[in-house]
């Protein structure tokens, strides 16, 4: 029994093999042509004009500060006060300022430290409460071309150390 079934298992196979193709039936088709697509915008840029300047002054015997604003005011208070009227450095004091140009019609949101830390060898001064306003200089709608005024308030410590002291900080334009 089990050779006549295999071989008639092998005759239902050849005969499979030995049947005429069936041939599908013409149809119709369609066709549609799809798209992809990219959009490269402008970037935001911003460009250093100037740097935040607290101009020199003599070691304080009492802690003291300088605060720079950013519309350019400048207040001396404690011990320090006395002597910031001698000669300033040819840049003087002021604030920082920045060129910030708009991307196209996309805006952005303006990140400023909070604190900045000022060195000259091992010594140290912070720059605290800084703060920023930004100001439409020129153009209108995307094309707009706005500067970035920055201030604070220098913390000069009793006896603070003679030096040039020098910090850097970064200002950020992250798109909305």
């Amino acid at each position: 029994m089990l050779k006549r079934s295999i071989s008639l298992r092998l005759a239902m196979l050849a005969g499979l093999s030995l049947s005429s193709p069936v041939l599908a039936e013409p149809g119709t088709s369609a066709q549609e042509t799809g798209a992809a697509a990219a959009n490269v915008a402008e970037p935001i840029t911003i460009q250093r004009l100037a740097d935040l300047r607290f101009g020199r002054f003599a070691s304080p015997s009492t802690p003291s500060t300088i605060q720079i604003t950013p519309a350019g005011a400048f207040t001396p208070s404690g011990d320090v006060t006395s002597s910031t009227q001698m000669a300033q450095p040819a840049n003087g004091r002021g604030p920082a300022q920045f060129r910030v140009r708009q991307a196209g019609n996309r805006g952005g949101t303006v990140r400023i430290p909070e604190t900045i830390t000022l060195r000259s060898g091992g010594n140290s001064m912070d720059v605290t409460s800084v703060q920023g306003t930004l100001t439409v200089i020129s153009g209108f709608g995307r094309f707009r071309v706005y500067r970035l005024d920055l201030g604070g308030t220098l913390q000069v410590k009793a006896n603070q150390a003679p030096g040039s002291y020098v910090g850097d900080f970064d200002v950020t334009v992250v798109y909305n």
